[in-house]
């Protein structure tokens, strides 16, 4: 079994957390997106799709990455960090994965610090260990759901 976690983490890296802690729980490969081609997907029988959220949505470099991936029946799964700690437009990321042709097995997301102007101080230190004890509980089930 070859897991691929692919992640895109901008502000205060909450998303790259996430993604390192589940990649050793899993013992997946990590890559950040702009570092790794589609053609690579082929050699995994699971990949992972993170980002962080903006403006309600996945980071753009992710949209792109698939796009340009080949049509593939994966088995895939996306997570991500925001500031509300809610995945608002994750519609979004799935119609283009299904159109892809890859199947969405499991969706997970947490809080992640992000306080413009001193707002949102609410999720001060986020994601936190007990985040990132369910990212590993999460990646754990995942790997349940391979050969």
């Amino acid at each position: 079994m070859k897991t691929l976690i692919i992640y895109k983490s901008v502000h205060r890296k909450n998303t790259e957390k996430l993604a390192k802690v589940m990649a050793q729980a899993m013992n997946a490969d990590l890559a950040k997106v702009e570092d790794i081609r589609p053609e690579v997907l082929e050699s995994y029988d699971l990949i992972g799709f993170g980002s962080g959220i903006y403006a309600s949505k996945l980071h753009n470099k992710l949209f792109k990455f698939i796009r340009k991936m080949p049509d593939s029946d994966k088995k895939v799964f996306i997570f991500c960090t925001s500031g509300s700690g809610e995945f608002k437009k994750k519609q979004l990321i799935i119609e283009q994965l299904e159109r892809k042709g890859c199947t969405i097995v499991a969706e997970f997301n947490c809080s992640g610090e992000f306080s413009p102007f001193g707002f949102n101080m609410d999720k001060k230190g986020h994601p936190d260990e007990n985040d990132f004890e369910k990212a590993r509980l999460f990646a754990a089930g995942l790997a349940g759901l391979l050969p």
